[in-house]
């Protein structure tokens, strides 16, 4: 009896906290019952757009509110803007948050903005390949531009015209007082919805790239109190106008005078011109990196400083007053908690006799463990191979590898399974040929000792297992899909911290999934199962929890080790002033993306080895770990990244 009711306590102990942080989060961001928040769906012609409503109290058809619109960055969705929506509703702003084109739970994908055969950064050359990489190549060129440059461009706003119809529509929103802003690829979507409504009466750019005036009718088309929040370590050329450093763009006449409208110079975090006449400008300098600008502290008060300025608003709150870091705390518990549940599930699902055989501890003896110098030698290998391909093939995946695009839907994924791939059939040819004719021979290594079968029969596969393995991942995981569903009807959150990470799939999504699982399981499989825990299997330690954080620390360092690798090479020529290193070493094609996405690479993967290791411990077993890991890692993938 005690062996289940130690594991049920503590199931039902992770079960409870994860409700009560959702529960608080929910009040969080209704502003304690402040704010009114929906979601839902409007139909355009080409499909429906998905969005998130925040709407204060005070707001209502007698009395309609000032209204800003937000639109989201590459690779994120509705929820990543939640800290401007809970900010802005909290000052009586009634916000709309949408998921644009490819992204979240709108039907379109990104093909929905277009492209053509010229790239704004060098308008001399044509560039070809396929129609993923061109679309993402377009993502600066607007359909306001002048023909010769926009022509095959069909909404660059990613659904933001509609969106801002729809605000307006509403009954409860004067039409007269409505903001934009956008984050990255939103602020290329902020520009174009603010040329299409001149009446608008503010833009926030989160790291935007500004316009030059020659590319469209600059005498005609007006854009009204533009504020531009600038990382100062964005890992995007074109957000620091094609120069290696944010410093020193004060200067240029780009932004001075084209975009400032001032004869000389400016300064940093200076507001220049009037709201009165639509002329405001500013400059607001970030210590931060191109992602974490959404939440920026120093950010968010400047918004809220331009928004309420340009729109008229009066409030109580200081500017630098916010709520929304606790959400995304009490967020983020929610997501462990739900994570650390599958851990004692486990141990309750092997106390049914149908999953009994799963139950195992790893068994080897220590002259058939890998030498210390064979092991060092073969982690070096591991990090520099993943750490030296992972910029090239990333981004040969992401937007030219030909793979069928109406299968193979999700952009950055195709960059993280070349990757991924290429490091797998290395992997298996170095083990395959270790295990038949090196090393491993000679020390009489079975596939027992690699976690590939039961003590009784070492050297044959059991098929059973695998695929008991394989159903009880598919249980775990499902659980805490269910708890995700739940969590979305009940309080309108998912798990995440601050991106996405685990939320409920639409149809398409479900289906991309499927399509995706086999290489993640392959990958997870070979390199974080047989490799990490078989071929270069560590002793045991005297305490169980001694083990454990040992063997998880090993496994990231393997695992991560390259990645890490990869991170030091970028940011400290960048804190050196020197440039984004990838820029430096290998060109701007190289950076961008695959660069910024490793500050959620790293603790993402840290997590799932944590979990991976105590499934081996408690089992014996690759399969289980391998298989819960692979599953999650491609519902982050294909739940919450961008659809062609």
């Amino acid at each position: 009896m005690k062996q289940i009711s130690k594991p049920l306590i503590v199931f039902l102990v992770c079960i409870l906290v994860m409700a009560l942080s959702m529960w608080f989060a929910s009040l969080v961001q209704t502003g304690f019952g402040a704010v009114s928040v929906h979601t839902g769906y409007f139909e355009v012609p080409d499909g429906r757009i998905a969005y998130k409503l925040y709407v204060p109290k005070e707001a209502s058809p007698s009395r309609p509110g000032p209204a800003v619109l937000i639109m989201h960055g590459y690779q994120n969705d509705k929820e990543t803007s939640a800290a401007y929506g809970i900010e802005l509703a909290r000052r009586g702003i009634v916000a709309l948050s949408i998921d644009e084109f490819g992204h979240g739970n709108t039907s379109i994908g990104m093909r929905g903005h277009g492209y053509t055969n010229r790239k704004i950064s060098n308008l001399n050359n044509t560039i070809s390949g396929p129609e993923r990489f061109l679309t993402m190549m377009n993502f600066s060129t607007l359909e306001f531009f002048n023909p010769d440059i926009s022509t095959g461009i069909k909404d660059s706003s990613m659904g933001g015209k509609d969106a801002y119809r729809f605000l307006q529509g509403l009954d409860f929103v004067d039409p007269e007082r409505i903001g934009i802003t956008g984050h990255s690829m939103g602020t290329w979507s902020s520009w174009t919805v603010g040329a299409a409504f001149p009446e608008h009466r503010a833009i926030v750019l989160q790291c935007g790239e500004l316009l030059v005036p020659e590319y469209y009718d600059a005498a005609h088309i007006k854009f009204n109190n533009v504020l531009l929040i600038q990382a100062r370590y964005d890992e995007f050329d074109y957000f620091r106008d094609y120069q290696r450093n944010v410093a020193g763009l004060e200067k240029t006449p780009l932004r001075y005078r084209d975009f400032m409208g001032q004869d000389s110079p400016v300064a940093w975090n200076r507001t220049y011109g009037s709201f009165a006449d639509g002329s405001a400008r500013r400059m607001e300098l970030l210590q931060n990196n191109h992602r974490l600008a959404t939440h920026d502290g120093r950010a968010l008060t400047a918004a809220m400083y331009w928004l309420t300025g340009a729109l008229g608003v009066q409030t109580s709150l200081a500017d630098s007053s916010h709520i929304y870091m606790i959400k995304e705390m009490l967020v983020l518990t929610a997501m462990l908690a739900a994570l650390a549940s599958l851990l004692p599930a486990l141990l309750l699902l092997t106390r049914l006799r149908f999953f009994a055989p799963l139950a195992g501890r790893p068994e080897r003896e220590a002259r058939k463990l890998l030498p210390p110098k064979s092991r060092r030698r073969t982690a070096l290998i591991s990090i520099l191979l993943s750490g030296l391909t992972f910029p090239f093939l990333c981004q040969l995946g992401h937007g030219l590898l030909p793979v069928p695009e109406d299968i193979f839907r999700m952009t950055i994924g195709n960059g993280f399974i070349t990757w991924l791939s290429f490091l797998m059939i290395i992997a298996l040819a170095m083990l395959l040929y270790w295990y038949k004719r090196g090393e491993g021979k000679r020390m009489g290594v079975t596939l027992c000792d690699l976690g590939l079968a039961d003590k009784e029969r070492p050297a044959s596969l059991s098929w059973s297992l695998i695929g008991k393995s394989a159903l009880a991942a598919f249980i775990l995981t499902g659980m805490m899909y269910l708890l995700v569903c739940i969590s979305a009807v009940l309080f309108q959150l998912d798990f995440r911290f601050i991106w996405p990470f685990f939320r409920p799939f639409t149809g398409e999504r479900l289906g991309q999934f499927f399509v995706y699982l086999p290489f993640y399981a392959a990958f997870f499989t070979v390199n974080a199962g047989v490799k990490l825990y078989g071929q270069m299997g560590l002793p045991e330690k005297k305490s169980p929890a001694g083990t454990q954080l040992a063997w998880w620390g090993y496994s990231v360092f393997i695992m991560l080790g390259g990645v890490f690798l990869i991170v030091l090479l970028e940011y400290i020529p960048f804190f050196l002033g020197l440039g984004p290193g990838a820029d430096l070493l290998f060109s701007p094609l190289f950076g961008g993306p695959f660069m910024s996405v490793m500050i959620l690479l790293i603790p993402q993967f840290a997590v799932f080895f944590f979990l991976s290791t105590y499934f081996y411990r408690r089992t014996g077993r690759i399969y289980v770990g391998s298989f819960v890991v692979a599953i999650l890692a491609s519902w982050v993938l294909t739940g919450g990244s961008a659809v062609f």
